[in-house]
């Protein structure tokens, strides 16, 4: 995390940040609920990371269609802020991908995409034996 963090310096967001902004973008209007289960994390931690994005003018909350849900988007800012991180992000990766090599990189690829489909498979159980 560190090598991203330095390598997106000077960035309006940080490498956090800018995942969420990402899932935001490619989700268009999304529930809170539908936008942590994108981030994999708990509705608790996505509106407090949503709502300091909302503070520093990167996204929007409106109400939906239901009162009770609020569709999160990006603002013209977060908008901006993406097409400056990306560059900077892809930089870093493209540096840490030369420092690993080809086979570690893709081991590591590949070794995360299981345990996250690992994680999916256990939550899903949880969920049915609650």
């Amino acid at each position: 995390m560190k090598h991203y963090v330095e390598g997106m310096a000077g960035s309006p967001v940080n490498p956090v940040q800018m995942s969420l902004l990402m899932r935001v973008y490619y989700l268009r209007d999304a529930t809170m609920q539908t936008l942590a289960r994108h981030m994999e994390t708990d509705r608790t931690t996505t509106t407090r990371n949503v709502e300091i994005l909302v503070r520093d003018g990167f996204l929007d909350v409106s109400e939906g269609a239901d009162k009770r849900q609020r569709l999160v988007r990006l603002t013209k800012r977060g908008h901006e802020a993406l097409e400056e991180a990306i560059p900077k992000w892809r930089k870093a990766q493209e540096t840490l991908k030369d420092s690993l090599g080809t086979e570690l990189w893709d081991n590591i690829l590949r070794d995360t995409r299981l345990l996250i489909e690992l994680g999916g498979i256990a939550c899903d159980r949880n969920a049915v034996a609650a």
